[in-house]
């Protein structure tokens, strides 16, 4: 048992540094930040390597881990930093037309809060008017929480903390590499 334990220490210490965060990155034992994982379609908040909270969450209905247009719906797998916390997000419309799509612009759609982080196609992570699409690939991309939910996580988010958006554990989703599911498993069984 001792030598499995070493083992796993041993794998967890070559691969979390190299392969687990983004390059030059590892967070701080009290530093929060969240990672979101398209194929479980969970936000998990975490502080230093110990998950705190999970939500389930709303993703793009798009296909794939590298977003090339707004017209593609895919939610991007990578790195980010979050960027700014709107604190009333009702107000903010939605207008169909950026999609080409039909209809009137509207309020309240993005629920409740709004979380920005930088990237080139102004998605979010945000409430929503529609607490059934939790838990579905529906999105032109933005990461939805039901209003309960975001109104809890953004107390812990502040820019420019680090947000993470990765693919899923193996055979969970195309595009995960076998290092990242075996850094999770090390990240799990550091925190119990």
């Amino acid at each position: 048992m001792k030598k499995f334990l070493v083992l796993i220490t041993i794998i967890s210490a070559l691969l979390i540094p190299a392969c687990g965060f983004a390059e030059g990155w590892t967070p701080g034992s009290d530093e929060y930040w969240i990672r979101i994982n398209k194929a479980r379609l969970q936000l998990t908040l975490y502080k230093g390597k110990s998950s705190v909270v999970s939500y389930p969450v709303a993703i793009g209905r798009g296909r794939g881990t590298v977003k090339k247009s707004r017209f593609d719906f895919i939610t991007p797998a990578g790195s980010y930093t979050i960027w700014r916390v709107i604190q009333d997000a009702k107000k903010i419309k939605y207008d169909p037309s950026w999609f080409n799509e039909p209809g009137e612009a509207k309020a309240g759609v993005y629920g409740s809060k709004l979380i920005s982080f930088r990237n080139n196609w102004q998605i979010a992570i945000h409430g929503t008017s529609s607490p059934r699409s939790i838990g579905r690939r529906v999105t032109h991309g933005c990461i939805r929480l039901r209003n309960r939910d975001i109104t809890q996580l953004v107390k812990f988010v502040h820019p420019p903390m680090h947000l993470e958006i990765v693919e899923g554990a193996a055979g969970e989703g195309k595009g995960y590499s076998g290092t990242q599911a075996v850094k999770e498993r090390a990240l799990i069984k550091e925190s119990i």
